[in-house]
């Protein structure tokens, strides 16, 4: 990671002062970036997950959120192996939930 860069843990913390949900899904962003994505992830309610909300269903919003964010700023994120490998892996946990409901 370039210096100056903020590594941002897309899926987040659990709660506040909490652990991350996935450490390795990591995106680099300046600081400057990084403190306005987390306003917006704030405003829309998804810098924690909901209660009694599936984490999945956390996950997969602020994925989205911060998605449409980087798109809406032209910016391109950049995922390395492990951070790829856990997108991987949330989108088919999804994959599987989308199943399960037919």
């Amino acid at each position: 990671m370039t210096a100056g860069l903020h590594r941002h843990h897309v899926d987040g913390r659990l709660g506040p002062g909490l652990a991350y949900i996935d450490e390795d899904l990591v995106v680099s962003l300046s600081p400057a970036e990084h403190a306005r994505l987390h306003l917006v992830l704030e405003d829309l309610g998804a810098s924690w997950p909901r209660d009694s909300e599936p984490l999945i269903v956390h996950r997969a919003r602020r994925q989205a959120i911060t998605f449409g964010w980087a798109a809406d700023h032209g910016l391109a994120l950049t995922f390395d192996a492990m951070a790829a490998r856990s997108l991987q892996g949330l989108w088919l946990e999804v994959v599987d939930a989308l199943g399960e409901v037919r």
